[in-house]
């Protein structure tokens, strides 16, 4: 299976490595089984200037199937000998002012959160033309208290917006909103917690196991966070007690 996951990849790496500004290719493999249904091959293309467009893109890739492109997040999807692949195109101009902005505290962590980070600092580099991956690792692993700070406040802030809707959603009945207001709660609760920690979030694929790892955790932290999970639990009520207990073990960290 490596063999032929090698093989696929050097004929995708022959393509983009041609290109004048095409930096770095990096890869992220979130498991090894081909029949996982979270299997795909994730590859991130640090460019400068300017790739081509999609519409010739899928000429270069005339090799794969099923080739599609987004326009407004630049990522290409295919299949190659039966492998899903990703590939999405990162202008490094943009990350550099990001990861300035970071190091000097001038930035606003929001919606976004740190997977971004993540994927730069644990990504497998397949080529490099330059020394910038190397430069924006070097950078990351020196942010400032005040990043870390800035993290969590906009993640707790976030965790505690979702938890007041959680409740109106409780006292409404309503399904869609409290759905909607329980996964946001999970979400910035646990970006809350990897902020604590001073460590850049995971994918989503990963983030409860990688959560549970994490050295500063509020007591009875998965015991509370399984229980929110837990979906023969029909009680909206008492996921929201849970819920209230778990925010406020957070504040506390």
């Amino acid at each position: 299976m490596k063999r032929k996951i090698q093989q696929a990849l050097d004929a995708i790496v022959n393509v983009v490595r041609e290109w004048e500004a095409a930096d770095t290719l990096t890869l992220i493999q979130l498991s090894d089984d081909l029949y996982d249904p979270y299997f795909f091959i994730s590859l991130d293309l640090y460019f400068r200037g300017e790739i081509p467009g999609a519409a010739e893109r899928s000429v270069m890739f005339d090799f794969t199937g099923g080739f599609e492109s987004s326009g407004i997040n630049r990522k290409d999807r295919f299949l190659l000998d039966d492998i899903p692949f990703r590939i999405e195109y990162k202008d490094i101009s943009r990350f550099d002012t990001i990861i300035h902005d970071s190091l000097n505290q001038s930035v606003a962590i929001r919606d976004s959160g740190t997977y971004m980070f993540h994927r730069i600092v644990t990504s497998d580099v397949i080529f490099r033309k330059s020394g910038w991956i190397e430069s924006a690792r070097s950078d990351l692993a020196q942010l400032p208290d005040g990043f870390w700070a800035g993290a969590r406040t906009s993640s707790q802030v976030s965790m505690e917006h979702y938890l007041g809707d959680l409740a109106a959603a409780v006292m409404r009945e309503d399904e869609l909103f409290y759905v909607y207001s329980l996964s946001g709660f999970i979400k910035s609760a646990l970006r809350t917690v990897f902020s604590i920690n001073r460590r850049f979030e995971p994918s989503p694929r990963q983030l409860k196991e990688e959560a549970l790892l994490l050295d500063v955790l509020p007591d009875s932290f998965q015991g509370l966070l399984e229980s929110l999970l837990r979906h023969e639990d029909r009680s909206w009520t008492r996921k929201r007690e849970i819920a209230e207990l778990l925010a406020k073990r957070i504040v506390q960290l």
